[in-house]
């Protein structure tokens, strides 16, 4: 009759009298494997059974009802002559390993609800501990079979439903409990992870080297590594979670697994040394890097970027850099096979934004070699600077790199060229540049017109006249103390327009420029596309109209997309000096020279 199920309500028992039950219990009395198993592996050269390591495969029995787990040593430690002939007749180098030399250890089992994971499946987890039993043996990546990664290899072989036999309980002993039967499918879960990163225990061929993407394939298996690279003696590996998606009717099911790895003595072998170069295409040498191998060895990178980091322990180790400058971004991890007493070389090219230098230098004419005085240098890594009276500039905060200097402001007879550079990072370098200058300037009042970027969108026109240059006969100088003192004639007034190119640039706003200056109000007309007008003058500012005078700056904004260079041309109507009285305005205008100025629009 049917007894309702006690204590255990996830059961189905029959009880059956005992002389009754006689005829059938050795018909369920003996354990067996039950349920539809996945095909076999089918290994190089087979024709017959496809199971030829299954001897050595550890067993491990889980009963979902009871939540224990059971693994069980081989039944061999050695493959059978029947094994052997199935492998083609003969003993290939195996790396299966037995109960002589591991053992495993369950522990922590968890199942989760129906459909947590997968639709209809439940999945059972527990973790395995590895322990290595050998006396002076480590354990180490197999040679065979062909593994995915480094590390102690675990296996599942095969997983199959179990049945047991019912148990005598309760009552006068005339009654025989007997479990029904379960049935359903189990397969390995996703828990078989590989080296712990996702995704990397997805099935592996071990054994044909065939593509386990292919419908064919019955030999690819999920894979755990344990103890990455090296199990020592004696010891135990870290405890890896592993895991199989059940049907519900499963009640218990057996998983085959074999442990894979070579044997190898452990005495300690020679210390070897990994060696090599940090350094960035643009900062050169990186000094103070943090260089890190596997298993806590670091080494700080000197002056020019070298490190050496010794005793380091023979296998794969993986190579990377840390504590980087700002600005730099830390390089790819790089792994190396490390061989006893050995030198490695890991070298790092590190991607690093420049620091920004300096750059300075003289200008000088190519005809005689005197000084080029007032001209403006731009760098094209950025920032420009005004020659002094020795010629002389310093540009500061150009990003490192190559790069050229570009003179403007020179005079007519002078043809400046681009000037290349190469400035490291951080450094300081000189660069003298040599401007093509075909005689002598004329004499006269020289008028300059230089440009100078003030923002990605914006540029200036700086307009001036240097009084220096030329002394006129007819103007007595200024003797106001502390006014002249040999700066030259004063400035009176001027008059001009100037033309650029409107399809490059618009006419913003003028700006009055500092001492010596013309006037602090000068008359200015933009309204004329690619023209402006200036009407400037003083009437009793003898004292600040000497000197480089100062007309006034023109800011314009950059038309979106324009490239190329603009060229001014200007044009003078009148150029006043006189005496220091101020008492009559003088025409100095053939006197002046002109000397335009060019822009380079990127």
């Amino acid at each position: 009759m049917f007894h309702p199920t006690k204590n255990r309500p996830s059961l189905r028992r029959f009880v059956l009298t005992l002389a009754a039950a006689t005829a059938s219990v050795g018909a369920v009395a003996c354990a067996g494997d039950k349920g539809a198993p996945a095909a076999p592996p089918q290994f190089p050269g087979l024709t017959g059974p496809a199971a030829a390591v299954k001897p050595v495969a550890f067993i491990a029995d889980i009963n979902v009802h009871n939540r224990t787990i059971r693994i069980t040593s081989p039944s061999s430690n050695t493959l059978d002559k029947t094994s052997l002939s199935m492998l083609g007749g003969k003993a290939p180098n195996l790396s299966l390993l037995g109960g002589d030399a591991v053992r495993l250890l369950p522990s922590n089992y968890q199942s989760s609800q129906v459909g947590a994971f997968i639709p209809g499946k439940i999945r059972v987890t527990f973790d395995v501990t590895i322990e290595n039993k050998l006396p002076g043996i480590n354990l180490v990546t197999p040679t065979w079979p062909t593994p995915p990664a480094p590390g102690v290899m675990l296996i599942p072989l095969e997983q199959v439903v179990t049945t047991t036999p019912g148990s005598t309980t309760g009552g006068d002993g005339n009654e025989i409990i007997v479990e029904q039967p379960s049935f359903g499918a189990v397969v390995a879960s996703i828990d078989w992870n590989g080296t712990g990163a996702a995704g990397s225990g997805a099935p592996f061929n071990f054994f044909n080297d065939a593509d386990c993407g292919l419908a064919a394939s019955n030999d690819c298996f999920r894979w755990r590594a344990f103890a990455t690279p090296v199990l020592a003696s004696p010891a135990t590996s870290e405890s890896h979670t592993i895991g199989f998606d059940i049907d519900p009717t499963v009640g218990q099911f057996r998983a085959r697994m074999i442990v894979a790895a070579d044997l190898v003595p452990a005495s300690a072998p020679a210390p070897s040394t990994i060696a090599g170069t940090v350094t960035s295409p643009v900062r050169g040498p990186i000094a103070g890097a943090t260089v890190s191998v596997t298993g806590g060895l670091t080494a700080t990178t000197s002056a020019t970027g070298a490190y050496s980091i010794a005793n380091v322990a023979p296998g794969q180790r993986t190579v990377s850099v840390s504590a980087l400058p700002a600005g730099c971004t830390a390089p790819a991890s790089q792994t190396i096979a490390v061989s006893p007493g050995s030198t490695n070389t890991a070298n790092f090219t590190v991607d690093c934004a420049g620091v920004p230098g300096t750059i300075n230098g003289v200008v000088t004419r190519s005809n005689d070699g005197s000084n080029l005085v007032g001209v403006t240098v731009t760098a094209s890594g950025g920032g420009s600077a005004t020659t002094n009276a020795s010629g002389a500039f310093s540009i500061t905060g150009v990003s490192a790199g190559a790069g050229t200097l570009n003179v403007t402001g020179a005079p007519a007879e002078c043809t400046p060229a681009a000037t290349a550079y190469t400035l490291a990072s951080g450094a300081t370098i000189t660069q003298n540049i040599v401007v093509n200058c075909s005689a002598a300037p004329l004499p006269g009042y020289q008028y300059t017109a230089t440009w100078s970027t003030l923002s990605a969108t914006q540029v200036a026109l700086d307009l001036r006249i240097d009084m220096r240059t030329f002394d006129d006969p007819t103007i007595a100088n200024v003797t106001t103390p502390g006014a002249n003192g040999g700066t030259g004639d004063p400035l009176l007034g001027a008059q001009l327009f100037v033309l650029y190119d409107q399809t490059k640039l618009t006419f913003n706003s003028r700006v009055v420029l500092g001492a010596p200056q013309i006037t602090t109000a000068p008359t200015i007309n933009g309204t004329v596309a690619g023209r402006v007008t200036i009407l400037a003058g003083t009437i009793d500012q003898a004292d600040v109209s000497t000197g480089n005078v100062a007309i006034v700056r023109i800011v314009f904004d950059k038309v979106p997309g324009a490239t190329g260079t603009v060229t001014t041309t200007s044009t003078f109507q009148h150029v006043f000096s006189g005496p220091a009285n101020l008492s009559t305005q003088i025409e100095v205008l053939a006197n002046t020279r002109i000397h335009e100025g060019t822009l380079t629009l990127p």
